[in-house]
């Protein structure tokens, strides 16, 4: 009967885990979003100077999480989000809005795709 306890305990804590790291990613590219969003506003408006410090800021809060992201999130998906990042990065340092746009809708489907990976579906299970 012990054993059956442990397991059961064990099984709990796990799920307790998977719950707790659904939750930090989610905040995780939540904020990461918000801060590409505002550097992508900056450089739609033609504030080249705000974008640029903004989206330096974003990558390298990004870089910064790297202890977490290469525990918890497939390194090929850390890469494309990293490319994702330099390169509208690369467009705003450009100062062309217009390539902005393609990479920052990139770069925004690309951290969706990290928080909806980590969702519990019936897709995820099975």
């Amino acid at each position: 009967m012990k054993k059956e306890i442990v397991a059961g305990a064990l099984l709990i804590l796990l799920f307790a885990g998977v719950l707790i790291n659904i939750r930090v990613t989610e905040q995780m590219v939540r904020s990461l979003t918000d801060e590409v969003t505002e550097a992508y506003k900056s450089a739609v408006s033609g504030d080249f100077d705000s974008a640029r410090q903004q989206i330096d800021a974003a990558a390298e809060h990004w870089l910064s999480l790297d202890g977490y992201t290469h525990i918890f999130i497939r390194h090929s998906e850390i890469n494309s989000t990293t490319e994702a990042f330099f390169q509208l990065k690369t467009d705003i340092y450009a100062e062309d809005a217009g390539a902005a746009a393609g990479s920052y809708g990139l770069l925004k489907e690309t951290l969706n795709s990290l928080m909806t990976m980590e969702q519990i579906s019936i897709g995820s299970i099975f």
